[in-house]
């Protein structure tokens, strides 16, 4: 009795981290920081995100994985001790795109781009007049 007990343990532990949807995130630091490459991962168990640089620079935090919400704010917490701020646009069927901007507490701000709007990078639009 006791390895089945065991086994139905393992088998809801894989069956929690197996189930994830994972998507891509771009983060634009105004202030010239090279820029953060990542990704958004939710599963089952939490909403993680995490994104650095080749110079060691990163970001990363929690969000609320099961919201519907198109938008989504979401606390930031940097390596460098920074944390912040970001309201994500979220886009798309199952809402793995979008974009949003941010704050950080020393008032840098900054852009992030999920999914595929990555690949939007180089748009111009209001970004330009927040710079």
């Amino acid at each position: 009795m006791k390895s089945f007990n065991y086994f139905i343990v393992l088998l809801f532990s894989l069956f929690i981290t197996a189930c994830s949807v994972r998507t891509g995130v771009l983060v634009e630091v105004s202030d010239g920081t090279e820029p953060l490459i990542g990704e958004a991962v939710a599963s089952l168990a939490s909403g993680v995100f995490e994104a650095s640089n080749l110079d060691g620079f990163s970001c990363g935090g929690t969000y609320d994985q099961y919201s519907q919400s198109r938008m989504l704010k979401v606390n930031v917490k940097c390596n460098d001790g920074r944390t912040g701020e970001v309201i994500v646009s979220r886009t798309g069927p199952n809402l793995m795109n979008g974009s949003g901007i941010g704050k950080l507490s020393d008032g840098t701000k900054f852009r992030v781009l999920l999914g595929d709007m990555v690949h939007y990078r180089n748009a111009q639009g209001m970004w330009e007049k927040v710079k």
